[in-house]
């Protein structure tokens, strides 16, 4: 089980370890396995501005031809989605592949 949602919580790493975890997910991934979604300021602003939320949950997802991608949905205090009728969504990042970054630092 885990802990419950913490609004307070520092989810800082080192670049190390980040570094360390990236590589763990790609030395087990498939060639051309999706390795990353990009998003821009404004999916995560829109998400936090809404009433309420107090996070952001990030979904594995698919799209209808089966390729992966991510969802990502605002969270209350309680870690409860805010998926109601007039809450925001976000999907449509840049997926890696095929748009990934020149240069990687890990």
């Amino acid at each position: 089980m885990t802990a419950p949602f913490d609004p307070a919580r520092d989810h800082r790493i080192s670049r190390d370890e980040a570094a360390g975890l990236i590589k763990a997910h790609q030395a087990q991934a498939a060639p051309g396995a999706h390795q990353a979604t990009a998003f821009n300021r404004s999916a995560f602003e829109h998400l936090l501005a809404q009433p309420g939320a107090a996070g952001i949950r990030i979904y594995h997802a698919r799209h209808a031809d089966g390729s992966p991608t991510m969802v990502m949905v605002a969270v209350d205090g309680s870690g409860a989605d805010l998926a109601g009728a007039n809450n925001v969504c976000t999907q449509a990042g840049t997926d890696c592949p095929p748009f990934c970054a020149s240069a990687t630092w890990f």
